[in-house]
């Protein structure tokens, strides 16, 4: 195993309790209650857009032309081809477009991304990127796992375009380099530099399991 390949290993138990979540798995099912989807969307909706910001850090911050490509790339994908799959969500699960733009993140939301753009701001390529992988890795294993584990309930599942693209040849393809750069980036780090990147890991995982939580919950804050 690599330094990128083990850092899933490392976050084992959130990793896996993001998957047991409920959200994830009454997706999985087909059962998810559409008023969570649907706070879901919106509250995706935002958070992708300080997604896209943070990858503009990095491509300010990149070492060489490839890499200045890869995070222009994600840029253009997050807010050309996911926000246009986003807006037909929109559609699809009867969110009238105004109320997108009228909501606000929520705290879970905004405490995730203010911390993804704290580290693109201060830290390094390699702890920019080991902030923003556990979203799109989470993504990809959650999404192949459900169409496996409930392959009876995939064909009419209304959620079945969801699992579909996450769980594509395409969207891993869209964040597959990402191995072999983490790997690049911390070969001349050392013990203590590289375990800093691995809490920057795992933390954006839990981040990942409390966006479920507040999704399926739909919390916009503790205090509702």
């Amino acid at each position: 195993m690599t330094f990128s390949r083990d850092l899933k290993a490392k976050a084992a138990e959130i990793w896996e309790a993001g998957y047991q979540h409920p959200f994830v798995q009454k997706l999985g099912q087909g059962t998810l209650e559409m008023e969570s989807f649907q706070f879901y969307l919106i509250q995706d909706y935002h958070y992708l857009i300080e997604y896209a910001k943070v990858c503009a850090l990095g491509a300010v911050k990149s070492d060489c032309e490839e890499l200045l490509a890869r995070f222009t790339e994600i840029q253009h994908g997050i807010l050309s081809d996911e926000m246009s799959l986003h807006r037909q969500y929109i559609v699809d699960f009867g969110i009238p477009e105004e109320k997108i733009h009228k909501a606000k993140p929520s705290l879970f939301n905004r405490t995730y991304t203010a911390n993804m753009l704290a580290i693109g701001h201060t830290q390094g390529l390699a702890e920019i990127l080991a902030t923003i992988f556990p979203c799109a890795w989470t993504y990809y294993d959650y999404a192949c796992r459900l169409k496996k584990d409930y392959p009876e309930e995939f064909k009419d599942n209304i959620y079945r375009s969801w699992i579909e693209n996450y769980s594509s040849d395409d969207f891993f393809a869209s964040f597959e380099w990402f191995y072999d750069e983490i790997d690049r980036l911390v070969a001349t780090k050392n013990l203590e530099e590289k375990r800093k990147i691995e809490e920057i890991f795992i933390s954006s995982v839990e981040f990942e399991y409390l966006f479920w939580d507040m999704s399926y919950k739909k919390e916009m804050s503790i205090i509702q």
